[in-house]
């Protein structure tokens, strides 16, 4: 069998279209050499060869040889009377093309492309295309196998499979081995010359790929790729992953909860590795702001000023020292805990005043308060930190520094958050930190003292004297020691439930904005009406003040302190430091005037003894550090009637202030 053979004969010929049949037949196969024959072949024309149909394999005769130019009828081969030619047109047309094909010596082969798709847990498609370059193969031999499939065997060995049809799938390849398909299928192939055929081969029109000799390598490498796409996304969910997550879920969550979940858990893995990796992180400014408005009293007869002040710091950028993901603090599970070096972080920042709108003045802040050495960073996708979070995060009093991933808009990929993390402060805010309540106080403060403040308070002071003149001295002194025992006995309730509580919200003290200060103020500015100032005082209203002290001596139990008896609170005020002994002579006063003695146990007794002899002596020996300033003394006379006399006295008291 000869190299231009058709090696399967017993291959079924393909189908011709309508038309095959009535195209002449103007090549032959060499029955002896088996190489085509043009119909003006010199061997055709000098009868020097005999020739047979490639397809149908029977003996042809050639009509009109070597008379090119003759058109009707025009040279063509003639089957023998009777025989049916099918396909034998175009499957000759194709043994000469896949002839002088081999005599080109080369095929330009198209680029190989390929798609592959990675699905991430989201049910997202990842789609990358990879591809073998074009090019050149030398063809060393080449064959028909059957009536469409040509083989070509390339100079470096390779094998080709060529489908001459141009019908075949481009993904209909044999496994392992390379083929493309060609559109040689037109009858008119056949009455093509052999110049016109190595014209058309020159140009070969849509050569596709069924199979390329790296398919495997390039799907192997596609699914790499697209693999890695959804990684890069934040879309990778393995089995190993989602095991553990169904560990840590109820079985009856709902698909959508649970999908939701992963993003997140995913996310929070993916910050916390960004901070292992980078250990540090940037982070917004630091701001505080405070204000004060007209009280409605004001509205439409005076002034209607309103004060601003506004503390902030620059943003940085924090070193981490350390990073854990999802450790408990107190009945919180932050994200992210991080530890610093507090003291290379500087706080110090700038305070802007405004008024109305109008910027009255800048200050800046060069006390830098300690930075917190623990930092808690919470990731949020879908819901921020909801109000019960931010309450348990407020009484930790930890730094707390919310990443809002739900504001950014878009898919981020691991780059995009990784510079969001490290390098942006886009997104992200202070929920919390230990600085804010010590600079709130501070600009407080400040307002407070604030010329337009004072003169609020005057107008304010001026417009209610005549209610407060109304009602007796007497009146306001029991209401402002009722509202102080109300305000603090609350507070002693609220810290016990506190201990005690569940999983529901906590607790809040009451503080400076609750109704019940405002019933508080309201007195102590009544007391001051009637020529009493100082019952607004931190130092008298704090829960261990003086008010909350003295009223714990005379009623013989705990006001501010969460205890049953008197004593005990006079125990706490006797085993104070020696930088708190100034106001000692008031507290054995009350003593003495409630007659606190009768309810000591013998070792109570000798206990209170000695302290008082102690007192005395250092006020006898003039310690300044035991001696009282006047401040309060007549406030205290009217609040406290039986410790009237023993104030009078001014034992204890500074001398320069009697």
């Amino acid at each position: 069998m000869t190299a231009w053979q058709i090696d399967r004969l017993g291959a079924s010929p393909e189908q011709a279209g309508p038309d095959a049949s009535e195209v002449p037949l103007k090549w032959a196969h060499d029955a002896r050499t088996g190489e085509p024959r043009y119909i003006h072949d010199d061997e055709v024309v000098e009868h020097r060869c005999t020739c047979v149909c490639p397809a149908c394999q029977l003996n042809l005769t050639p009509v009109m040889p070597g008379q090119p130019m003759r058109v009707r009828p025009t040279a063509h081969f003639r089957h023998p009377p009777g025989g049916q030619k099918d396909a034998c047109t175009i499957v000759a047309a194709r043994l000469a093309a896949t002839h002088l094909l081999h005599e080109q010596g080369f095929i330009d082969l198209p680029r190989r492309t390929m798609s592959r798709t990675a699905t991430g847990f989201s049910g997202r498609g990842y789609e990358v295309w990879v591809e073998a370059p074009a090019e050149r193969g030398m063809i060393g031999s080449a064959r028909l196998l059957d009536h469409a499939t040509a083989e070509l065997t390339l100079d470096d060995g390779r094998t080709l499979l060529v489908d001459l049809t141009g019908r075949r799938d481009a993904a209909d390849g044999p496994d392992g081995r390379a083929m493309v398909t060609i559109s040689l299928s037109d009858p008119d192939l056949a009455m093509l010359s052999p110049e016109d055929i190595r014209a058309r081969l020159r140009i070969l029109p849509d050569i596709r790929w069924c199979s390329h000799w790296q398919d495997r390598t390039l799907a192997a490498r596609g699914d790499e790729e697209a693999a890695r796409a959804a990684h890069d996304a934040l879309d990778e969910w393995d089995a190993t992953d989602e095991a553990d997550f169904r560990s840590r879920l109820t079985s009856d969550l709902d698909e959508a909860t649970a999908q939701r979940w992963r993003r997140e858990t995913l996310l929070h893995r993916e910050v916390k590795a960004i901070l292992e990796r980078a250990r540090r992180i940037a982070t917004p400014g630091l701001e505080v702001s405070a204000r004060r408005e007209p009280s409605d009293e004001f509205l439409g007869e005076w002034e209607t000023d309103t004060l601003r002040m506004t503390w902030f710091s620059p943003p940085k950028k924090l070193e981490l020292t350390d990073v854990q993901l999802e450790q408990r603090r107190g009945r919180i599970v932050p994200d992210v805990i991080a530890t610093v070096d507090g003291s290379k972080i500087s706080t110090v920042g700038i305070t802007d005043t405004w008024v109305n709108d109008d910027f009255e003045e800048e200050i800046e802040d060069t006390f830098s308060s300690p930075w917190p050495s623990t930092v808690l960073v919470e990731v949020t996708v879908t819901h921020g930190v909801d109000d019960e979070k931010l309450q348990r995060i407020r009484q930790l009093d930890i730094a707390t520094l919310e990443i809002d991933l739900s504001k950014l808009g878009g898919r981020l990929n691991r780059e995009a958050l990784s510079d969001l993390v490290v390098n942006q402060t886009l997104g992200k805010r202070w929920v919390h930190h230990p600085i804010f309540s010590i600079k709130q106080q501070r600009l407080d403060a400040a307002l407070d003292a604030h010329p337009v403040t004072l003169r609020y308070k005057e107008r304010l002071f001026e417009l209610m004297r005549p209610r407060w003149l109304a009602l007796p001295v007497s009146d306001w002194t029991v209401r402002y020691l009722e509202d102080v025992t109300t305000f603090h006995d609350a507070n002693v309730r609220i810290r016990k439930a506190q201990r005690h509580h569940g999983d529901g919200p906590e607790p809040t003290l009451l503080g400076v904005r609750s109704d019940e200060w405002a019933q508080i103020m309201e007195a102590a500015s009544a007391l001051s009406a009637h020529g009493l100032p100082g019952a607004d005082d931190p130092f008298l209203l704090d829960e261990s003040g003086l008010i909350a002290r003295l009223l714990s001596i005379q009623h013989n139990k705990g006001v501010g302190y969460d205890v049953r008896t008197g004593y005990q609170v006079l125990n706490a005020i006797m085993q104070s430091g020696k930088h708190n002994k100034r106001w000692d002579s008031l507290y054995a006063i009350a003593v003495k005037a409630y007659e606190l003695e009768t309810h000591f146990t013998g070792e109570q007794a000798s206990k209170y003894k000695a302290w008082r002899q102690t007192l005395i002596d250092r006020i006898d020996a003039g310690d300044e550090a035991y001696l009282r300033p006047a401040t309060f003394d007549a406030l205290l006379s009217v609040l406290f009637p039986k410790m009237a006399e023993g104030i009078g006295r001014g034992y204890g008291r500074l001398t320069e202030q009697i």
